[in-house]
C-alpha cells in the first residue's frame, strides 16, 4: 500500500510517469505476496497478466469480482512495465503513442495531456486492484 500512496503524491504533483510507474510496482508487489503466500517460492519476471494467470491457476480468483480484478490488470499492463523506472515525459509519450493510448483510454478519448489521463487511469486501477487483492489476501487464509 506504501508504493500506491506514493504514486498518488507523485500523482498529485504532477509527476505521470513516476505516478504511473510505481502504482504498476504496488500492483506487482501484490501479485507476487499472493503468490508466495500461496506457493512459499519467489516468482520471477515483471508480466502482471503472468502472475495473475499464477495465481488463478492455484484457485485463488473466484467469481465475477475477480474476473473485473483481471480486466484491471489487463489494463494496467497496457501502459505499465518495469521498465518505466528508466523512462522520462519525452520516452513515456513515446510509448504511449506506440501502444495507442496517446488518443483513448478503451472507449473514452483522452481530453488533454495523454500522460496525465494515463497515469491517473492506472492510479485509479491500480488502487481497485490493491483492494481486490487485499480481500483474496484475506479469504486465502491468515498469516
Amino acid at each position: 500500500m506504501t508504493r500506491l500512496k506514493d504514486a498518488q503524491e507523485l500523482y498529485d504533483r504532477q509527476r505521470w510517469v513516476g505516478a504511473t510507474y510505481l502504482a504498476g510496482r504496488a500492483v506487482e508487489a501484490m501479485l507476487r505476496a499472493l503468490l508466495w503466500r500461496a506457493q512459499r517460492q519467489q516468482e520471477v519476471g515483471h508480466g502482471l497478466p503472468l502472475l495473475l494467470s499464477k495465481i488463478g491457476s492455484l484457485g485463488l480468483l473466484k467469481g465475477r469480482e475477480d474476473d473485473v480484478l483481471t480486466g484491471k490488470v489487463n489494463e494496467v499492463a497496457v501502459v505499465w512495465n518495469n521498465d518505466l523506472r528508466f523512462v522520462g515525459d519525452e520516452r513515456f509519450g513515446k510509448h504511449l503513442r506506440r501502444v495507442r493510448r496517446d488518443r483513448r483510454l478503451g472507449r473514452t478519448p483522452v481530453l488533454g495531456d495523454p500522460a496525465k489521463a494515463n497515469a491517473k487511469s492506472t492510479v485509479e486501477n491500480c488502487e481497485q486492484i490493491i483492494n481486490r487483492g487485499e480481500m483474496v489476501w484475506q479469504r486465502s487464509g491468515t498469516s
